[in-house]
């Protein structure tokens, strides 16, 4: 608690006491009537309680005030502080983006363009090779995966109804009536038809996973430039910024009167 906080609540303390002190003055009145010296008396302490209270009332709302500024201060204090701090941080990572990032543009602009050249070469020399000698590239070795096989997960044994003829499974059980554990059926207007029951294998699996194509890393690698904007590299080419245009301008200099253009042959 600050030292004017604490004065407020020690004013507000005192205020309140004031208050009480009034109101048992008040309550006096009635006895201070019966002479005059009693009632100059009660008069005299009545002005001077309420003239404390008047005070007090004023001292309160000064030091309110003088709270509620000291807070406004605490908190403008403290967005300029987040705010330098905050203004520090993005200047530093602003130079970070420009040196770190533009290193790490580079290096995979050189990647991609490396392994075009891989490919290129690769694919050439596969001409030449037998199946089962050929080559991959590096681009592929590094990021080519197959797909993910199918992986069982748990296996039961459960029994369930089938068609006797067909061997479907029954699509719900609750229609068959069931003469033993093996053999029931099921009614119809036309026959009833009978079914029993088979053991299957329940197995819980993850299925297989697609195959998914690497393309090339130049053909979807894209990189803006980190000193400015636009694009430094999109998908296998490097981009170059728009060349600035040489334009030239008349300007009428001041107070020289533009000559008139003669048209008509001397």
């Amino acid at each position: 608690m600050t030292k004017i906080a604490k004065q407020l609540t020690q004013a507000r303390a005192d205020l309140a006491a004031g208050d009480q002190a009034l109101i048992a003055l008040d309550a006096e009145k009635a006895d201070a009537l019966k002479s005059s010296a009693a009632f100059s008396k009660w008069r005299l302490a009545h002005e001077e309680a309420e003239l404390e209270r008047e005070r007090l009332g004023l001292l309160v709302d000064k030091l309110a005030g003088e709270l509620e500024q000291e807070a406004a201060d605490a908190a403008s204090a403290d967005l300029a502080s987040r705010r330098a701090e905050l203004e520090k941080q993005s200047a530093a990572l602003a130079r970070r983006i420009s040196e770190e990032g533009g290193a790490a543009a580079a290096t995979l602009v050189q990647l991609a363009e490396e392994a075009r050249a891989d490919a290129e070469a690769v694919e050439q020399l596969n001409r030449e090779l037998p199946d089962e000698r050929r080559l991959l590239h590096a681009d592929h070795i590094a990021r080519h995966r197959d797909p993910a096989p199918r992986e069982d997960i748990k296996e039961t044994v459960v029994d369930l109804w089938t068609f006797e003829q067909s061997g479907e499974i029954v699509g719900d059980p609750d229609d068959v009536v069931e003469h033993s554990y093996e053999r029931g059926l099921i009614r119809s207007p036309m026959r009833n038809v009978p079914v029993v029951r088979r053991r299957f294998r329940q197995i819980t699996y993850l299925e297989q996973g697609d195959r998914e194509w690497a393309e090339s890393l130049g053909s979807v690698l894209r990189l803006p430039r980190f000193d400015g904007p636009g694009l430094l590299f999109d998908r296998g080419h490097a981009v170059e910024p728009t060349p600035r245009r040489e334009l030239v301008e008349l300007v009428p200099a001041h107070g020289a009167p533009a000559k008139p253009v003669n048209n008509e042959a001397a």
